[in-house]
């Protein structure tokens, strides 16, 4: 055997066996928990967060310490370390650098354009109504005097959020031209691409549908819509709890899975996760306001997990890198849900109890904040202090344990 061929089946070889290598765009503590389970699935894991200290840092096998906003910058690190995959997880703003250095580096991922148009608000807003889809008239602004302009188009009050953010983050109801002179340089703080889109605000009697799908191919296989509950007191627009399943009625929910359906053709996404908002107006249109090409926050992978027996954190993953999606269903409970753990005043964390009633419910605990730390009056999801899902027989059940409030947070 010549020595060209023993070193080619040498060099095979080694190819064959590696473990496959993915790059996890941040290493904050709720993306630790798909580094975890990288490792499970037998992946070499590179955290790429510029923060040293990131605890997703903590439990990966190699650490990029690069600004993960950049795409140029994370496209020369992931060629430089050879990954096979790449995954956001659960971040908006970073979806569309993940999409470009898949598309870069011919990775299995979705378009660039599909990521661009699902990530920034008004461009997706364009594709609803260009596709016929119920959407709510709206317009992106890069100064306040568009902004309200456009407002004397639209019937008070209006949503003002940054076109590209997520986690309720500047966000705001708009009841007059004044209020938008008040919150626009807020929220628009909040926009990596500087606008923010105005749109007319739909009235509902139902609770927001919240939820992560996931797709194959460019067809939905997975639901895992969930019922938003709010502290309206504290934060109105920002999620506090998440219930699955959902209490939306058989046939709104065969209808917006439809429409759901449409939409992810229109968008052309093939294959992966999405976090999917919709609400129902009172006249009985849906609404479809974001659709997120990433898992979503709050924890709902894990009560996906524990109310299907289904792991999207691992389909993730597999789909990043182009391995067969296993969609292997677990043991499971019926219904799950993910509490939003916050304080509802500033001050410096003395600890969390859970009522002993739920104690044996408890599944997932994920601590944002530890004792001792400030913590904030909650306004946005970057003011959450921890996350816990439960596990539950009943809907019923659930909601009664909900009502109870039995998380106490103790802040000094």
């Amino acid at each position: 055997m010549s020595e060209k061929i023993i070193i080619f089946a040498f060099g095979l070889h080694y190819y064959m066996m590696r473990k496959k290598r993915i790059m996890i765009l941040g290493a904050n503590a709720g993306q630790a928990i798909a580094i975890n389970e990288a490792h499970r699935l037998g992946y070499h894991v590179i955290s790429a967060d510029i923060h040293p200290d990131a605890p997703g840092h903590a439990v990966s096998d190699e650490q990029a310490y690069i600004d993960i906003t950049d795409q140029d910058c994370v496209l020369a690190e992931a060629r430089r370390r050879h990954i096979d995959g790449i995954t956001p997880y659960w971040s908006d703003v970073l979806a569309p650098v993940a999409a470009y250095v898949a598309e870069q580096l011919s990775l299995p991922g979705n378009p660039t354009s599909t990521v661009e148009t699902m990530t920034q608000k008004q461009l997706f807003r364009q594709l609803l109504a260009k596709g016929g889809f119920p959407t709510p008239k709206a317009k992106g602004c890069r100064t306040v005097e568009e902004a309200v302009s456009f407002f004397s188009t639209v019937n008070a009050p209006a949503m003002l959020k940054p076109i590209d953010s997520s986690g309720s983050r500047g966000v705001f109801r708009v009841c007059s031209a004044a209020d938008i002179r008040m919150h626009f340089d807020e929220a628009l703080a909040h926009s990596t691409l500087g606008s923010v889109i105005l749109e007319e605000f739909i009235e509902t009697d139902l609770p927001q549908q919240d939820g992560d799908i996931f797709v194959i191919d460019g067809k939905v296989v997975l639901w895992g819509i969930c019922e938003q509950h709010k502290d309206v007191r504290l934060a109105p627009y920002t999620p506090a709890a998440l219930l699955l399943p959902s209490g939306i009625d058989h046939d709104t929910d065969a209808k917006a899975k439809r429409l759901i359906q449409d939409v992810i053709t229109a968008l052309d996404f093939r294959t992966g996760p999405c976090n999917v908002e919709y609400i129902v107006s009172r006249d009985g249109r849906i609404f479809i306001l974001d659709i997120g090409p990433r898992n979503g926050g709050n924890m709902i992978p894990q009560v996906i997990r524990r109310a299907t027996g289904h792991n999207v954190t691992a389909m993730t993953l597999q789909a990043a890198v182009g391995d067969d999606i296993a969609m292997n269903e677990e043991p499971h409970s019926t219904c799950a849900m993910s509490m939003v753990v916050h304080a509802d005043h500033d001050g410096t964390l003395g600890g969390i109890t859970l009522a002993q009633s739920l104690q044996h419910r408890l599944s997932d605990c994920l601590y944002m904040r530890h004792e001792g730390d400030p913590v904030r009056q909650f306004h946005n999801s970057s003011d959450t202090i921890a996350f816990m899902t439960f596990s539950f027989d009943s809907r019923e059940e659930m909601l009664s344990a909900l009502d109870k409030n039995p998380v106490n947070v103790c802040v000094r």
